[in-house]
């Protein structure tokens, strides 16, 4: 059932997905108000699907890449909607909907099923409280940099004196920086939390805090590169254009430690959790 809940969600994510690119060809508000509300359709059957799989799997889902990249889309779809209530513009839709329907379509190529039990450690208590962590810090990320590539785009058209029918569908350029100031503090809070967390749990798993594995050693690098986007941002006053550009930086880096450093370095981070050769 769970599988069929994530499916109805990739269904609605991209139909949401085609009415905001229907809107920001004609400028439809009846398109836009479509996309939106196939995003909470599609909102609602993905929070099923989770929860679902969280009861009935017997254990939380987040152990494989398959249900990391499902939470990563569901972390984003929820900020845009709550996003969405402070700052209605449809053109973070626009954004969230296809990124979040990305990030499932890659999902869907991966294997879901398990056909061995989860290795003890993944058995802990401390699996949901760190990586629930660590991705909500990701979703913020990844909201900032949103907001970044628009900043620069609506910086951009006003730079050069296109003020035309795309301009006026961007938020402005206070609302855009409002969204990276608000952010990377909170960000950061959780990207602390979640590597904390992940010290004790393989305190409690291995008896050692921390063992340089590339995982962490890229957090840690990701970390002081946030660290110092906090004190750019708050002690130097860093805004606008250099903010949004290390928004995008930091995110970039953020996908590179959650995906690129299990593909390219492996170590015992990576998802290697036996699984049925079975697709979507």
């Amino acid at each position: 059932m769970d599988l069929i809940f994530f499916k109805i969600a990739l269904v609605l994510y991209l139909g949401a997905s085609v009415g905001y690119l229907i809107f920001l060809l004609v400028s439809s508000s009846t398109r836009a108000t479509v996309g939106f509300w196939a995003s909470i359709a599609g909102f609602v059957a993905h929070s099923l699907s989770l929860l679902h799989r969280a009861i009935f799997s017997g254990f939380f889902p987040l152990a494989t890449t398959f249900d990391a990249l499902s939470f990563l889309a569901w972390l984003i779809m929820g900020l845009f909607l709550v996003l969405h209530y402070r700052e209605s513009s449809p053109m973070f839709g626009a954004v969230a909907t296809p990124i979040a329907s990305v990030l499932m379509l890659v999902g869907s190529t991966l294997s879901y099923q398990i056909s061995e039990p989860l290795v003890p450690v993944l058995r802990s208590w401390w699996l949901p409280i760190h990586v629930a962590l660590a991705m909500a810090g990701n979703a913020v990320f990844g909201l900032m940099a949103i907001g970044g590539l628009m900043y620069m785009f609506q910086e951009r058209l006003i730079k050069t004196k296109r003020i035309n029918r795309l301009h006026r569908l961007l938020p402005s350029l206070d609302v855009l920086d409002a969204i990276n100031r608000r952010g990377l503090p909170l960000g950061f809070f959780l990207l602390t939390l979640g590597i904390i967390s992940g010290a004790l749990w393989a305190g409690s798993a291995w008896g050692f805090y921390w063992s340089w594995d590339p995982k962490e050693t890229w957090s840690l690098i990701t970390w002081f590169v946030y660290a110092v986007m906090v004190h750019q941002r708050v002690a130097l006053g860093w805004r606008g254009r250099r903010a949004a550009m290390l928004a995008i930086f930091g995110f970039c880096l953020v996908m590179f430690t959650f995906l690129g450093v299990n593909a390219l370095l492996g170590g015992h981070h990576a998802f290697r959790v036996t699984m049925e050769t079975g697709k979507l």
